[in-house]
């Protein structure tokens, strides 16, 4: 998550760095060579941050660590903001009126370091605040190689899992008398591999697609035990396949499942041969168990030699991927439901209640309330059945109900890391784009195009145009819900984009996870529970704030100053709009405003942001001043009749949403330019 920081920061850095450099411009602290070494070090430590942050997920000191690094590239983007609005004000002060000839000259003030550092105050303030930046990068630097001694990521290396985040190779033995809510799906399973195939020569392939903890393996394990005294595949075969894909390995376990024993071959093609050769004319099951990578070249020779079995013969997969079932060639995909709420509790019961003798009647009632928290997962409700079963009364009970699954513990161990290992498949950006939900409430639905404005208001979608961010925040949605961490998906029929999503109770859960030291949902009446927040948000970036009791402020739990999102709903508390110093997202829709306070003009950084089912007459003319907002958000403004004068100097605004009733009586003053 440090990483899609780090790499704007150098992304913005960059043109500066390689543009030719003016003797004058390093009068003031040789601030070129500053800012080269800072990017320099960046770079450094880009290469540790993929061992640092597996090991930061369970390790608080390294997640410290980590914390320093982001603090440190927040600034300089927040001092990247500030020094291009310096010389927006400056052009602006030389009365350019072309409004395209005026965005041009902004541009080309990214690509010119002699025109950033025009002025000797400015100069002198940059160069400060590189040399300070680069003295914290130094100490950070320095505290990896005296304790963590982190290893760099070697050109084309893979991602390597957390010793705390192993597979477990999955065998085809399971108990099926401790499986529930699976009847249906079963059958449904093994009526489509007694099925005659309508392939011709090709292999038949069904997938298993769902979320880790869904029991896709578990499933699996029943379908395949359903033929074994079945005489109608002669051969069955089941391989753990997990990651990476290794042919070479997958082939040699096929040989070995059938013949008893381990091939003395290791040359590829001779394997192929001597499979081709074992299968010929034999009815066979094969189960993939497990497949996460979509590498058709590795895929596509052991399903040649595969066809050559007798028809009738099936290959089974199960795989958190649609993608990878597209890949393999799947003629039939099986979705895995959640289990329902009574399922859970029937599966969470039976290990519960396993050693509880007195309260039935109270422990069972609390019993359901839990197993509504495990969002449908049969891992969630096993792992909740295991530890109620060492809790002996209605109080303890009541702890494991009111506390948050995602702060136990025994989550951590046993649900979290099913989930991570999806999660570590991610791009570095589609991991950041991902633990950002967690500043939604659960049950949410979440709008994508809105989701996707907040991502790039963020900075966290790549691309030199608008359109093309959009674009990638579309990739990373499909991404997402093709792995099952965002679900329930509405399309829009026509271009087939997911419009809508959720993501179930354990998936957030696990979103919070991630992102507990900077991502709070503050849902609270009054003052209660304000302690307990207070201690553990002060570095929050991202609030989402539900004060039903107006008794609080978000300034009594965190430092709003660090603030890049804030989501405030019914009630903005007063004096907060003008400590929001580095806020990129603002969501204040629902709040009852009258009136938006003049300090809104003071937010600089601000991308977006959503005024939305308010009551105000009149924006204030400050809000013109926002040359970085790209949303402004006012839909069911009923009482707003006119925009500002001056809304034409919102060179980036590329989102203008208003009530279609309300539109027609805008009184719009004047057109943007043609790069609108």
């Amino acid at each position: 998550m440090v990483e899609t920081i780090i790499n704007m920061v150098v992304k913005r850095l960059a043109p500066i760095i390689e543009k030719r450099v003016r003797d004058e411009v390093n009068l003031v602290l040789n601030s070129a060579k500053e800012a080269g070494n800072l990017v320099s070090k960046l770079k450094m430590i880009q290469q540790l941050l993929d061992d640092a942050e597996r090991k930061g997920v369970r390790d608080p000191q390294v997640k410290a660590w980590l914390g320093k690094i982001e603090d440190a590239a927040y600034e300089m983007d927040d001092a990247l903001d500030e020094w291009e609005m310096k010389k927006i004000h400056e052009l602006e002060m030389e009365g350019s009126e072309d409004v395209s000839d005026f965005w041009e000259k902004v541009s080309s003030f990214i690509q010119s370091l002699c025109l950033c550092f025009e002025h000797v105050v400015d100069r002198r303030r940059i160069a400060l605040k590189i040399k300070e930046l680069n003295g914290r990068l130094e100490s950070i630097a320095k505290e990896n190689e005296d304790e963590f001694k982190f290893l760099p990521k070697l050109s084309g290396e893979k991602n390597q899992d957390s010793q705390d985040f192993k597979r477990v190779l999955e065998t085809s033995y399971v108990d099926k008398s401790k499986v529930k809510g699976r009847d249906d799906d079963q059958k449904i399973l093994v009526s489509k591999l007694l099925s005659e195939s309508k392939q011709g020569n090709d292999i038949h392939i069904i997938s298993i697609v769902g979320m880790g903890g869904l029991g896709k393996t578990t499933l699996a394990k029943l379908v395949y035990n359903d033929f074994k005294e079945n005489p109608y595949f002669q051969q069955k075969i089941w391989i753990c396949v997990s990651d990476p894909f290794d042919e070479i390995r997958i082939a040699k376990a096929i040989l070995e499942s059938i013949n008893k024993t381990s091939p003395n071959l290791t040359e590829f093609q001779a394997l192929l041969q001597c499979i081709e050769t074992t299968v010929s004319g034999k009815r066979f099951l094969l189960v993939l168990d497990d497949v996460w990578k979509h590498d058709h070249k590795k895929w596509e020779p052991l399903k040649i030699c595969l066809s050559k079995g007798a028809p009738g013969s099936k290959i089974l997969v199960t795989t958190r991927n649609e993608n990878v079932a597209k890949m393999m060639g799947s003629v039939d995909t099986h979705l895995l439901r959640p289990l329902s709420d009574s399922e859970c509790f029937a599966l969470l019961s039976q290990i519960a209640f396993e050693k509880q003798k007195e309260h039935h009647n109270i422990l069972e009632a609390i019993g359901r309330e839990i197993a509504q928290k495990c969002g449908g997962l049969p891992l969630a409700a096993k792992t909740l059945g295991s530890l109620l079963s060492f809790k002996d009364t209605v109080q303890e009970w009541n702890n494991v109900l009111s506390s948050e699954i995602w702060k136990m513990e025994i989550a951590e161990v046993e649900i979290f890391p099913h989930l991570y290992l999806s999660y570590n498949e991610l791009l570095p950006a589609v991991k950041r784009c991902f633990s950002y939900c967690a500043i939604f409430p659960k049950d949410l639905e979440i709008d994508v195009n809105t989701l996707i404005r907040m991502w790039m208001a963020q900075g966290f979608l790549s691309g030199e145009t608008a359109e093309k961010m959009e674009l990638k925040g579309r990739e990373y949605v499909q991404d997402l819900a093709v792995r099952s961490f965002f679900q329930d998906n509405e399309k829009n029929y026509l271009s087939g984009h997911i419009t809508s999503c959720k993501m179930h109770d354990i998936i957030h859960d696990f979103a919070q996870f991630l992102t507990k030291s900077e991502c709070f949902i503050v849902d609270i009446p009054g003052d209660q529970g304000i302690t307990a927040i207070e201690a553990s948000c002060p570095n929050a970036r991202h609030l989402s704030w539900k004060d039903h009791g107006m008794a609080s402020s978000p300034v009594s739990i965190c430092s709003v100053e660090k603030l890049r999102s804030f989501l405030c709903a019914k009630y903005l508390p007063p004096h907060v709009l003008g400590t929001l110093k580095s806020v990129r997202v603002l969501d204040l829709s629902h709040c009852w405003l009258q009136e938006l306070s003049p300090e809104i003009g003071n937010l600089i950084h601000l991308r977006y942001l959503d005024l939305s089912f308010n009551h105000v007459i009149e924006l204030p003319r400050t809000l013109c001043d926002l040359y970085y907002l790209q949303t402004l958000n006012l839909n069911r403004c009923d009482k707003l009749s006119k925009l500002p004068e001056e809304i034409y100097k919102l060179i980036n605004l590329r989102y203008l949403i208003v009530s279609c009733q309300r539109f027609y009586f805008f009184d719009i003053p004047k057109v943007y330019g043609s790069h609108k």
